[in-house]
């Protein structure tokens, strides 16, 4: 008996120190991004990449990233103005955006949303007790952060290669 709950508290404090980590995934991205005045593509990549190594040790294959930026207009809406994402499907332009109501103002400001996902599988159950499973945890987290180097940070297209998917507008 005692062995067991031994075991259930080490699965419980992974998965709480994976859920930890999902939370910096999403401060991680939106703090990096607000740091630049413009991005391109490529730089959007190297955010997206750079935010997953803080899941080491743990796997980074069902990790997935947002990273949008969310122009809020005088009635408080949320719209997206662009959108990259790292294994996950990136918001669609224009799209709404719930954003916290203090953001609320009398002029259009901007907002960089970062989001994470991650689907925890619990390994010590498993293989210390045979046939016995605890389903795959899925978790979510997202942060909102103001851009710290101008109002607004536009995204352009990169040169390189890339492994993100990103949503911009064309003149841009």
């Amino acid at each position: 008996m005692l062995i067991s709950l031994f075991i259930c508290g080490a699965e419980i404090e992974d998965a709480v120190i994976v859920l930890r980590k999902v939370t910096d995934m999403s401060h991680t991205v939106a703090n990096l991004t607000t740091q630049y005045e413009t991005m391109t593509t490529d730089d959007a990549s190297l955010v997206l990449a750079a935010t997953l190594l803080v899941m080491n040790p743990y796997s980074t294959s069902t990790a997935e990233l947002i990273v949008s930026e969310i122009s809020v207009g005088s009635g408080g809406t949320g719209t997206v103005v662009w959108s990259c994402g790292l294994n996950r499907t990136p918001r669609a332009l224009n799209s709404t955006v719930t954003v916290p109501s203090t953001t609320n103002s009398d002029t259009t400001s901007y907002l960089i949303y970062g989001e994470s996902w991650y689907t925890y599988t619990p390994v010590v159950i498993s293989t210390v007790i045979p046939g016995f499973a605890i389903p795959d945890l899925p978790m979510y987290e997202s942060l909102y952060m103001v851009p710290r180097q101008s109002t607004s940070i536009p995204l352009t297209i990169g040169t390189g290669s890339s492994d993100v998917t990103c949503n911009y507008p064309s003149s841009s």
